[in-house]
């Protein structure tokens, strides 16, 4: 009998050591989750500030935007890194949209993305034109996500 109530209490504690175990693990992924959210904004952030940066400390890229600002063609060579402008942005953008529906951005993200694509793409025809041969290199829900956002500006620019 006493060897019986030994194995039970050992059975018992040894329940009672996977719960908590189990309780552990449950705070830690939490953390890692936590963390992985942290780091990944931070990640934003840079990429944000790196490319704003190259865009303001190029020697091309403020001129090719205020030529496109301006309506005035670009040169071959101008429409060439205008091209490869937008598809770095709409990169970082499906990505963005990416890791939201994952769950692992914030709830703000697909308004400021929103705004963002608004912008970039959808407030000139030139971007417009760009996007419509870029878009099939990129997701469908991102692509869906933009023709969404910039339809009416479509509409606008066109008439």
């Amino acid at each position: 009998m006493n060897s019986e109530k030994v194995t039970s209490w050992l059975t018992l504690g040894a329940n009672i050591g996977v719960i908590v175990g189990l309780i552990l693990l449950i705070v830690e992924i939490r953390q890692n989750t936590d963390m992985m959210r942290a780091q990944i904004n931070q990640s934003r952030t840079e990429a944000a500030q790196s490319e704003q940066q190259a865009i303001f400390n190029s020697d091309y890229m403020p001129a090719i935007l205020v030529k496109r600002d301006a309506r005035e063609m670009l040169s071959a060579e101008e429409m060439r890194r205008y091209v490869a402008f937008l598809r770095g942005f709409n990169r970082n953008m499906d990505n963005q949209l990416w890791q939201h529906n994952e769950g692992l951005l914030g709830e703000n993200i697909p308004r400021s993305i929103r705004g963002a694509v608004r912008e970039v793409i959808g407030s000139h025809k030139l971007s417009i034109e760009v996007w419509d041969d870029q878009k099939y290199g990129f997701t469908d829900e991102y692509v869906e996500f933009v023709e969404e956002a910039i339809s009416d500006l479509r509409q606008e620019i066109q008439e």
